[in-house]
C-alpha cells in the first residue's frame, strides 16, 4: 500500500459529553443532504434533461450519452475542487461539454438541458423532516446559518433559489454560499471567514453536515465542534483524522433535543 494511501476507519455513534456544547453561541448546517434530500432531486433531474435530449437528438445514442455525462461531470469536479472553476461555471460548462463529446455542439440545446434539469431538480427537492423543527428549535437559542458549497446567483440550480423553495430563508440568521465567499468546503478560509463576520470564536461554534471530507474535515481544521449527521444505513466511517468528527448523530432530532436550552 503506499504510504500516501488512506485507510478508512469505522466511528460508532458518540453520544454528546456533557459539558462540550455549553459554550455555543452559533451552529451552522450544511444544505445538500443535511437539510434537505437533494440526490433524487438530482436524478429526476437528470433524466428529464436525458429525455429530451433523446426528443431532440434521436441520432444521439443515449446509453453513450450518459456514460460521456459522468465522464464530463468527473472531469468538472477536478476543477471545482481545486478552485479553477466556480460552480456557476461547471453548471454552465455540463452540457456543452457533454454535446461536444458526442459531435454535437449546439449551445443552444445544451442552455435549455441545463434550465430543464435545473427545474426539475428544484420542484423535486424536499426538506428532511427532522429539518424544520430543529431550526426552530435552535433558533430559539443560537445564531444558526447555512454554509454550502453550490453557485450563488439566482438560476433554478443555485443555492438561494433551493433556500428560497424550500422556505428557508425566514429560518436562518445567515446563509454562506461558496461561490459568493471564493472558497468551497473544506477550505478553513471559508469557515473562519464565516465566524469572522458573525463575531463569535471557533470554540462557541458548531457545523453540522453529512460530508466527513467537506463538513467535518473543515470546520475540525478552523476549530469548530465538528457535528457528521450520518443518515445513510450501515457503520460510520471517515478517511484520516482530520476527517474525524466529534459527535456522530443519524438524524437532526438528536440534535434539536441536546443543543436546544
Amino acid at each position: 500500500m503506499s504510504s500516501r494511501a488512506r485507510r478508512r476507519s469505522a466511528l460508532s455513534l458518540s453520544p454528546f459529553p456533557d459539558g462540550l456544547l455549553t459554550n455555543l453561541r452559533a451552529v451552522f448546517l450544511d444544505l445538500d443532504d443535511t437539510l434537505c434530500d437533494s440526490r433524487p432531486a438530482w436524478s429526476a433531474g437528470v433524466a428529464a434533461a436525458f429525455d429530451l435530449l433523446a426528443s431532440k437528438r434521436p441520432d444521439i445514442d443515449r446509453q453513450l450519452a450518459r456514460t460521456e455525462w459522468q465522464g464530463v461531470n468527473e472531469r468538472l469536479l477536478v476543477h471545482l475542487e481545486a478552485g479553477e472553476r466556480t460552480m456557476v461555471q461547471v453548471r454552465d460548462r455540463r452540457f456543452r461539454a457533454l454535446l461536444k463529446r458526442l459531435g454535437a455542439e449546439d449551445d443552444a440545446l445544451a442552455d435549455e438541458l441545463n434550465d430543464v434539469l435545473a427545474h426539475v431538480r428544484l420542484t423535486n427537492i424536499r426538506l428532511f423532516e427532522d429539518a424544520l423543527p430543529t431550526l426552530q428549535a435552535l433558533r430559539q437559542a443560537y445564531h444558526v446559518g447555512v454554509i454550502t458549497n453550490g453557485a450563488g446567483d439566482d438560476h433554478d440550480d443555485s443555492q438561494w433559489s433551493v433556500l428560497r423553495h424550500l422556505g428557508l430563508l425566514d429560518l436562518v440568521d445567515s446563509v454562506w454560499i461558496s461561490d459568493e465567499v471564493g472558497f468551497r468546503k473544506p477550505d478553513p478560509r471559508l469557515f473562519e471567514g464565516v465566524l469572522e463576520e458573525v463575531g463569535v470564536d471557533p470554540s462557541e461554534a458548531a457545523h453540522v453536515g453529512d460530508s466527513p471530507a467537506h463538513d467535518v474535515a473543515g470546520a475540525n481544521a478552523a476549530g469548530m465542534t465538528s457535528v457528521l449527521l450520518w443518515r445513510q444505513q450501515g457503520e460510520v466511517t471517515v478517511v484520516g483524522p482530520d476527517q474525524r468528527p466529534a459527535i456522530v448523530v443519524r438524524s437532526l432530532t438528536k440534535l434539536q433535543g441536546t443543543l436546544s436550552r
